[in-house]
């Protein structure tokens, strides 16, 4: 991603050490926020009812009430967002906006802090902050009060912490946020994003029961239709017999353009409930059936009610056709909360089978099938495993106690999204590894090579920690400089803050495994992952004691790349990179200790 040319402006500042104040930072905001035109009589109240809205799709109650904070907080304990009922209807939408911003960019940190919430102050403020100024500067209502401090502040002066790499990360975490807010305030006043054309409306709103019982008679519909297309055959030659079929209530959509919106029609559901559903879509004055011609598999909520349908496109589909189409977000599915297979496999995780988070609805049909009772596959209802779905995991297997597998694809993709899983499921569980699958291969592939037992068993043995994943990333980054002393010195400080932010028992394999990739000494690599546990104990204790004094339930998160310890002992993380220490010694790694923090103070790489 290229950055703007104002934040690259700032950036090439802060490396020549000539620091600018905030004021550059909140200009640099303010082109990104893209205005609207002047704001229409009510626009705040329809602002605040969209974000009241969005609030609810992440998981949490708004109300307004009496704050020890200003303005706000928000609390993951019982997920609610409290706004101070006296602030005038914009300052009340600003605020709201700040505490989305938390709630969009800062729910791992909070779940690590015993209250549930994370005090509003450094990075994460400016993050919560810039979110809610661009908010506004949308919305055209007054951005004085929001105010930054120096750049130098949050995103550092020392080359050696990569500043301009610091402030490319927090804008690119605060443009994603302020962008899935912003859009769904678009949708909410009926303007595209920055063009201000007209753009089509969202499927109308419609009760959740109306839009499951929909479900259930489209669901009829498909099942209705399987035994006399060609998904039986097509799913026995992938390993999923008859039995199995009927267990995931496989189903056909017939090619026709409105087959299942003439059958509802028929069974007296009207128009606007069926497109409500996403069941089907205006095309050229009439409703068309969105799933023509596909294996149909519906996607049930944890509670087992059906909220979306994913469909399969057959072997012999044009290359235009996409092979898999999931139901578009209405009323009742929003794909980020919602994994595929969870239901069918709660019986399993609450008996102590392991969940396996897979890529596709087939490869977690595959897992389920061929380990029964033993490991339990779910997929995400789309391209990212998402925070929200790690929430509905952990609610539905306790994962702190049965640890979790990825076995995502073995390309770039799959291990860039196992790298992303890690960092979002290392807050919930200490035991969390990846399933190592030949290039080009998949759980439903192997199922239907190998069989299930082959399946079975490469599960249970073709395994890595996912911890050394996000390692090997890590150093990834830097493999074209490996070659040289600064270069391993470098991917050192780089990967020794993911080290010390691991659980304890896992700190000291790293730290081996880590001296031994780079080449250096371990004592040079427990040094360096002691001073990085170090620094962020510092910070906590920070924190606890800007706590203690706000007494405040705001929020406010480090951003991507920053990474925090586990908040079950810092300490005993410390004693764990001590004893990583001790064990090198024993095992007789060369180099004294002295040597190597040599090396690491000037650059040069012991042995």
């Amino acid at each position: 991603m290229s950055e703007n040319p104002s934040l690259a402006a700032v950036s090439s500042q802060l490396g020549a050490g000539s620091l600018r104040s905030g004021r550059d930072w909140a200009d640099w905001l303010r082109h990104a926020g893209s205005p609207q035109p002047p704001p229409s009589p009510g626009h705040a109240e329809t602002a605040w009812a969209a974000l009241v809205h969005l609030a609810r799709r992440e998981g949490f109650t708004v109300e307004r009430g009496n704050c020890a904070a200003p303005g706000g907080f928000t609390t993951w304990r019982n997920r609610r967002i409290r706004i101070t009922p006296d602030a005038p209807p914009e300052q009340a939408v600003a605020a709201l906006a700040h505490q989305l911003g938390h709630v969009l960019l800062h729910a791992q940190t909070a779940r690590l802090e015993a209250s549930g919430t994370v005090p509003c102050t450094g990075i994460r403020k400016v993050e919560a902050d810039s979110v809610a100024f661009i908010v506004a500067a949308r919305l055209g209502t007054g951005t004085a009060a929001i105010t930054f401090p120096h750049i130098s502040s949050w995103a550092g002066t020392d080359p050696r912490a990569r500043p301009a790499a610091n402030i490319q990360a927090v804008s690119d975490r605060v443009l994603a946020a302020a962008a899935r807010i912003t859009a769904h305030l678009d949708a909410g006043r009926g303007v595209s994003a920055g063009h201000g054309h007209s753009v089509p409306s969202r499927p109308p709103e419609a009760p959740a029961g109306d839009l499951a019982r929909i479900h259930e008679a489209a669901q009829e519909f498909f099942r209705g239709r399987l035994s006399r297309s060609w998904v039986p055959g097509y799913l026995a030659r992938r390993g999923f017999p008859p039995p199995v079929q009927q267990r995931w209530q496989a189903g056909y959509a017939h090619p026709s353009w409105d087959g299942l919106t003439r059958h509802l029609r028929a069974a007296g559901y009207p128009d606007t409930l069926i497109e409500a559903a996403g069941l089907a879509r205006p095309r050229r004055g009439a409703l068309t059936d969105t799933f023509r011609d596909r294996a149909m598999l519906p996607i049930r909520s944890a509670e087992g009610t059906i909220v979306a349908f994913i469909g399969r496109a057959p072997e012999n589909a044009r290359p235009d056709v996409p092979k898999y189409l999931n139901s578009p977000a209405t009323g009742l599915y929003d794909k980020s909360g919602v994994l595929f297979g969870l239901w069918q496999a709660r019986g399993g995780l609450a008996s102590g089978a392991r969940p396996v988070i897979v890529e596709g609805p087939f490869d977690a049909i595959a897992v389920t099938t061929a380990c029964p009772g033993r490991y339990a596959g779910v997929a995400p209802c789309g391209a990212v495993f998402t925070a929200r779905q790690a929430a509905v995991l952990e609610h539905a297997a306790g994962l702190r106690a049965t640890g979790v597998l990825i076995a995502f694809d073995a390309d770039k993709a799959g291990r860039r999204a196992a790298v992303k899983a890690y960092h979002l499921l290392s807050a919930l569980t200490s035991s969390t590894t990846a399933v190592m699958f030949p290039a080009g291969q998949d759980p439903a592939q192997i199922l239907h090579d190998h069989g299930p037992a082959a399946l079975a068993q490469m599960i249970g043995s073709r395994t890595r920690p996912l911890a050394d994943l996000v390692i090997d990333a890590e150093i990834g980054r830097w493999r074209q400089w490996l070659n040289h002393p600064e270069g391993r010195i470098s991917a050192l400080r780089a990967a020794a803050p993911l080290i010390a932010a691991m659980p304890p028992d896992q700190v000291a394999r790293q730290v081996a495994c880590l001296a031994d990739r780079l080449g250096l000494d371990h004592p040079a690599v427990t040094e360096a992952v002691t001073d990085a546990l170090t620094g962020i104990i510092a910070g906590q204790r920070t924190t606890s004691r800007e706590s203690a004094v706000s007494h405040t339930d705001s929020l406010d998160l480090p951003p991507a790349g920053v990474h925090t310890a586990s908040r079950d002992s810092p300490h005993t993380a410390q004693q764990a990179v001590s004893r990583a220490a001790i064990t090198a010694a024993r095992h007789g790694e060369r180099g004294p200790a002295g040597t190597a923090q040599a090396g690491l103070r000037t650059g040069r790489v012991p042995g």
